[in-house]
């Protein structure tokens, strides 16, 4: 087992919520780092030979007005149709995809760039 500390109850209760919804509804993990405002998404990579299996971590570096921005995001809420989103502190109508805060960068996680 691997230990997860998360950055607040609400965080924790976002997890459950979304772990419980039968339709597989997704969430973002979000960590800081210095000024920086690490997204990503826990994967295992699939189909592709001796690779078959080996855990994944797609993440994105925000920095800067978006990285601020994200700090007080809870929600973002997509609209596939047009191809865009925004952050929201609240659910919304749409593609609501929760952001779960952790307390810092698992060391399953290695350093990023």
């Amino acid at each position: 087992m691997v230990p997860v500390k998360l950055g607040s109850l609400s965080d924790l209760v976002r997890l459950a919520a979304t772990i419980s919804m039968p339709q597989g509804t997704s969430y973002i993990l979000r960590f800081e780092t210095g000024d920086k405002v690490v997204l990503g998404i826990l994967g295992v990579f699939r189909d592709y030979y001796k690779y078959y299996g080996i855990p994944v971590f797609y993440y994105y570096i925000a920095e800067g007005k978006e990285a601020e921005d994200l700090k007080n995001t809870n929600y973002i809420v997509a609209s596939l149709s047009e191809d865009r989103f925004e952050f929201s502190k609240h659910p919304k109508p749409g593609l609501t995809i929760p952001l779960i805060r952790l307390a810092a960068k698992p060391d399953f996680i290695p350093d990023l760039q």
